[in-house]
């Protein structure tokens, strides 16, 4: 084949999913291209700009430690940051930043353009070039084509994508932006089954027409807050904009109940199936209709610019609908529209069809990941990048595959459920989803990944050293406040008979980083790791029981189980789990962990009988 240029990596897209992919391979020392349709869009957030939250918040941790650009980014570019979930335990807690959507753009722009060992490339994507069952190039839709040893794809909602108004349906994947018509085909022909999914985002409204002194102010928390530990002390989080908080109503209900026949999901016009966990105005009000009200949160989409976005209000009903169901809502009444809200449908490929490394089963050296695979939200799909990235760099290096597992990361936990499980809706993360959420924190993320990162080259020589003695730093603390006992006036302050270690009174639940800096254990300027340190000690019990439990699955993960051996022996098993390990008969543990609807407590249910019965028949 001739080809215009030979690369080691080639990653298609330029979304939140194709930028880290294309990093992470130049960073491991590929020559690495990317093919995106427009240079200028790379990174552009054509949903809610803010990076973080739940089960997201933790996934942007693990990328920062896998040398990954989402964290900076959004550090960089944030309009507001705020901590989640605080009254909660450290396991759900997290970040959560609004960012300028224009700031990110340029932010992501720049650094790919200006990235060592990466090219980008405009143009779109035609065919996938073939031999023996493994790629070795692409076509573009001007004829150029180009050889590559892996290539990683990330089209996001651009496969035949399909945008919906009311009974108004354009082309395209993003609202101004043509649809990548040709790939699904290509897909297609070398046997990959594909279905489509939908998704949505909501009108955007103009600033100077909102009436916020009817909403709730919501601020951002005043001190200072990253995502990435590699990002420098500044002062940028004292001048924060705010986001505002107001609702639906029941003739905004009414409103929307009357006009379902005009909506193309509730007509079927849309094939694609929405995601569950951020379902559209007229989802949820139709869902869910013994509730007379719903959150709507009105967030900022620049410092320069008049958009505001309003959180809750993803529709695709007709133009004169939408600006009547926004009227209705309190300090929206005078309301004006600069963007009507719309929905995307797209083709998407069943991610059963991977390995854990992302590669296809089919085709060898190529590489699935974003929505592409199923999946809704930025960060999951930065996740789903930056693993495909890796792999593809290191196939190309003639490196060990790099696998991330469910003991490890969310990001590894992502991966092996839609791998294993039904994908009938866009995937999105959930701490819930994760057995070992205690264990994967978004604070410890850098300790769990940093160093398995420097190993490929993921991260600096001074990178690994930071982490090295930010985690060094917090086990001396850990291990002072044990060594260390209670003395006047601390009895008296907590009403203690007698000395006890400072650990374990840090371990009172009214004890937070505030208790201690007041008291003069802690400095201000340690506030991070101080608050680490306190984690590891108030949840110590804890982490120590779930790692037991880690280590016991995996120390019995290639344990055999007897082809006839009957499931129904084992005591306190869920009627669903018996149920699907009555229907698959895994041959092994490991195999038991990969059933869909399995969780670590059917695993340990029946690694506690064979450990029974070991000993009783040594």
């Amino acid at each position: 084949m001739i080809s215009e240029i030979v690369f080691d990596v080639v990653v298609v897209g330029g979304g939140h999913s194709g930028i880290e992919a294309a990093l992470a391979a130049a960073r491991m020392g590929c020559k690495t291209a990317m093919v995106t349709l427009e240079i200028d869009k790379i990174g552009v957030m054509s949903c809610n700009p803010s990076i973080g939250g739940p089960a997201k918040g933790q996934i942007v941790g693990e990328l920062d430690a896998l040398g990954g650009e989402m964290g900076r980014a959004a550090d960089e570019t944030f309009m507001q940051m705020r901590v989640l979930n605080r009254s909660r335990g450290p396991a759900v807690q997290c970040l959560r930043a609004q960012n300028d959507k224009y700031q990110y753009n340029a932010y992501m722009r720049t650094k790919l353009l200006n990235t060592p060992n990466l090219t980008v490339i405009e143009g779109v994507v035609d065919e996938l070039l073939v031999d023996d069952a493994r790629i070795v190039g692409l076509r573009l839709g001007d004829g150029a084509t180009y050889d590559c040893k892996t290539l990683v794809i990330t089209t996001g909602t651009f496969l035949k994508g399909l945008m919906h108004t009311g009974m108004t349906n354009t082309a395209g994947g993003r609202v101004g932006e043509k649809s990548a018509l040709f790939l699904s085909d290509s897909l297609k022909k070398l046997g990959f089954k594909l279905g489509r999914l939908k998704t949505g985002t909501p009108p955007r409204l103009h600033h100077a027409s909102i009436d916020y002194s009817r909403m709730s102010e919501q601020p951002g928390d005043p001190e200072l807050l990253r995502f990435s530990f590699r990002t420098p002390v500044h002062t940028r989080h004292l001048n924060q904009a705010p986001c505002y908080l107001t609702h639906t109503n029941p003739a905004t209900h009414e409103l929307i109940l009357g006009n379902l026949d005009k909506s193309p999901m509730f007509t079927k016009v849309i094939k694609g199936v929405g995601p569950r966990y951020c379902p559209s105005i007229e989802d949820k009000v139709f869902r869910f209709k013994d509730k007379t009200s719903h959150q709507i949160f009105i967030e900022p989409e620049g410092w320069d610019t008049p958009e505001r976005y309003p959180q809750g209000l993803n529709t695709s009903m007709p133009a004169d609908i939408q600006e009547q169901f926004l009227k209705s809502i309190v300090g929206l009444e005078n309301v004006e529209i600069i963007k009507m809200g719309y929905a995307v449908e797209y083709d998407f490929v069943y991610p059963s069809q991977l390995l854990p490394t992302l590669e296809t089963r089919l085709i060898k050296n190529l590489y699935l990941a974003g929505q592409l695979n199923g999946t809704s939200g930025y960060e999951e799909a930065a996740g789903q990048g930056v693993l495909a990235g890796i792999n593809a760099g290191a196939r190309a290096l003639g490196k060990p595959d790099f696998i991330l597992k469910r003991e490890d990361s969310y990001i590894g936990t992502m991966a092996d459920d839609l791998i294993t499980k039904d994908i009938t809706e866009p995937y999105r993360m959930l701490t819930s989803r994760s057995e070992y959420r205690l264990l994967l924190r978004q604070d410890n993320a850098i300790f769990r990944l940093g160093e398995r990162a420097h190993e490929y080259g993921l991260i600096t020589d001074a990178d690994i050293a930071t982490i090295r003695h930010q985690k060094s730093q917090i086990d001396s603390l850990v291990h002072q406040w044990k060594k260390q006992f209670t003395k006047a006036p601390l009895l008296e302050i907590f009403s203690l008979q007698y000395p006890q270690s400072l650990a374990s009174v840090f371990r009172r639940p009214e004890v937070t980083i505030d208790t201690l800096i007041q008291l003069g254990f802690v400095n201000e300027a340690d506030r991070m790791i101080s608050q680490q340190a306190l984690v590891e000690v108030k949840y110590e019990g804890y982490i120590d029981k779930q790692s037991k439990e880690v280590q016991k699955i995996e120390r019995y993960e290639s344990k055999l189980i007897p082809v006839d051996f009957d499931f129904s022996a084992l005591k306190g098993l869920r009627k669903e789990s018996l149920e699907q390990f009555q229907r698959h008969r895994p041959k092994t543990i490991f195999d038991a962990k990969r059933i869909a609807g399995i969780n670590p407590a059917d695993i340990m249910i029946l690694i506690t009988y064979f450990e029974k019965y070991r000993m009783k028949n040594p």
